[in-house]
């Protein structure tokens, strides 16, 4: 009989032992995206990017522009003609306006490389010179930058073209098109 019970008691023991398992924590699930806290994946959010695009200040991608050529900008911006260490903010514009992008590198008889949209925090300015990256602009390309103002696309001013850069002079904030010409 005390063999039954123990065995009876150690059956139950096993047999209600709870099982338990853990999720991960909302740290690690960031972590898993690329994100190193919660503020930074709601900042990305915000602007349409994936973590690398956000860590990066780089648009690779653009809803509706097939082969976007990525697009980054890494700070340095001169101000009114002072050198400052200024980054400018990137970020993805909507499918809509990528259309819109793409039907007016069309109507230029170009190829559009890609739109994004673009803000110079904590800066009044004139003119803002911006050295755009552009990973695989092959040197010689010829480039036009439009930008969106009032529903209009105007023609940017273009400093240099050069192997994976354009610098524009800017006269604002707001979604640029880069177009390839023939």
């Amino acid at each position: 009989m005390k063999k039954f019970i123990a065995l009876l008691s150690a059956s139950v023991l096993l047999c209600s032992a709870t099982v338990s398992a853990s999720s991960p924590s909302a740290q690690a699930v960031l972590a898993s995206a690329g994100f190193s806290d919660a503020g930074d994946a709601q900042a990305a959010a915000n602007r349409g990017m994936s973590a690398g695009e956000y860590y990066n200040n780089t648009v690779v991608t653009t809803p509706g522009v097939e082969n976007a050529m990525p697009v980054g900008q890494g700070g340095k911006i001169v101000v009114n003609g002072v050198a400052t260490n200024l980054t400018a903010t990137l970020s993805k514009v909507d499918k809509d306006l990528a259309a819109d992008a793409v039907s007016q590198a069309a109507a230029l008889g170009g190829s559009l490389l890609n739109v994004i949209s673009i803000s110079i925090p904590n800066a009044n300015f004139n003119v803002a010179t911006v050295n755009f990256y552009l990973k695989g602009l092959a040197g010689g390309t010829k480039v036009v930058a439009k930008q969106l103002i009032n529903g209009v696309w105007v023609d940017v001013e273009i400093v240099e073209i050069r192997e994976d850069h354009v610098v524009l002079n800017l006269t604002g904030s707001g979604a640029i098109a880069f177009v390839a010409l023939p």
